[in-house]
């Protein structure tokens, strides 16, 4: 019966691998779970509590698991600082690598890394391919790049796969994410017109639904080949803004926009999207849900919780 490993499980894309698994147990696999808090989600996974900053606590639990596949999500993204990111995505991954290896046995591990590794990319290079020379311009890309060169850096017995997400959207999306952020002020009660503060809306990014990352990532274990990145997106990019129109149709809320372009202080690249040829031909993944699908099912998740909570406050 193989043993499939998810560290991260309590996040949001997280959540979505687990749902996945479970979904796809004909196989008789067994699933496990690994970090400090067990996820809500997936029930029947066994859970093993560890700090995976601790080596000897996490080689006892790599060790109890006995994985053949191992999912590593678990680490820090924005608005996380250098050291958080740092500790979190490099050194993390680094010690999970090591205490794979000191097993001495085959495990394929699937590492989901980010299009931030790729820093600023020109327009005539664009979908960028995995090629692509990385030149991250950020500490949280930065940290998720030498992650992934510890990763395509692994020798046997290990079979290390990287998956470079770019920008997952979906149910559960946090609200650190501008359109997360967006859903949940639109949900919360207050007068009409309700007034939202918003960032640059003008940039384009190649924006994925957690559902298809998590069905990439799973692909990607099973069929993906060792020491190489696999671009995990759409192979379209869409203006932020044009997300913002489509929520605030779906509120039904009359909204007044106030653009304030250094807005949470992060900016990105004016477009980004990915050539996804590679893990097309190798897997035979293609991404399925739609942009406007994301956003309904993103939307209806958030005000459903905020009328419960409504209720509840009422009851």
């Amino acid at each position: 019966m193989p043993v499939w490993l998810v560290t991260g499980g309590t996040g949001f894309l997280g959540r979505h691998v687990l749902g996945a698994l479970d979904q796809a147990r004909g196989d008789g696999r067994e699933i496990v779970t690994l970090g400090r808090r067990a996820p809500p989600a997936c029930a029947g996974a066994a859970f093993l509590g560890v700090d995976l900053t601790d080596p000897a606590s996490l080689n006892r639990a790599l060790g109890a698991a006995a994985a053949d596949v191992v999912i590593h999500l678990a680490g820090r993204t924005p608005p996380a600082d250098a050291d958080a990111c740092y500790r979190g995505n490099t050194l993390g991954t680094l010690g999970l690598l090591d205490g794979l290896r000191a097993l001495g046995r085959r495990v394929r591990v699937v590492l989901a890394g980010s299009a931030a590794e790729l820093g600023p990319v020109s327009p005539e290079d664009l979908p960028v391919r995995e090629d692509f020379p990385c030149r991250p311009a950020s500490s949280y890309g930065l940290s998720k790049w030498l992650a992934t060169l510890a990763g395509l850096a692994a020798r046997p017995p290990l079979e290390v796969v990287v998956a470079r997400v770019f920008n997952p959207i979906g149910p559960g999306l946090p609200v650190s994410q501008a359109f997360g952020r967006f859903a949940a002020e639109l949900a919360r009660g207050g007068p009409e017109p309700f007034r939202l503060t918003v960032g640059d809306l003008e940039a384009r990014r190649d924006f994925i639904d957690v559902r298809d990352v998590a069905a990439a990532l799973m692909a990607l274990a099973l069929r993906g080949r060792p020491g190489l990145v696999y671009h995990v997106g759409t192979g379209q990019s869409r203006r932020v803004g044009d997300g913002l129109d489509h929520l605030i149709r779906l509120s039904g809320r009359q909204v007044v926009i106030s653009v304030e372009p250094g807005f949470h202080g992060r900016r990105g690249p004016t477009d980004s999207r990915a050539d996804i040829r590679r893990i097309m031909m190798h897997t035979g993944w293609r991404p399925r849900i739609t942009w406007e699908q994301s956003l309904a099912d993103l939307w209806a998740e958030r005000a459903g919780a905020q009328a419960l909570a409504c209720w509840a406050k009422g009851a």
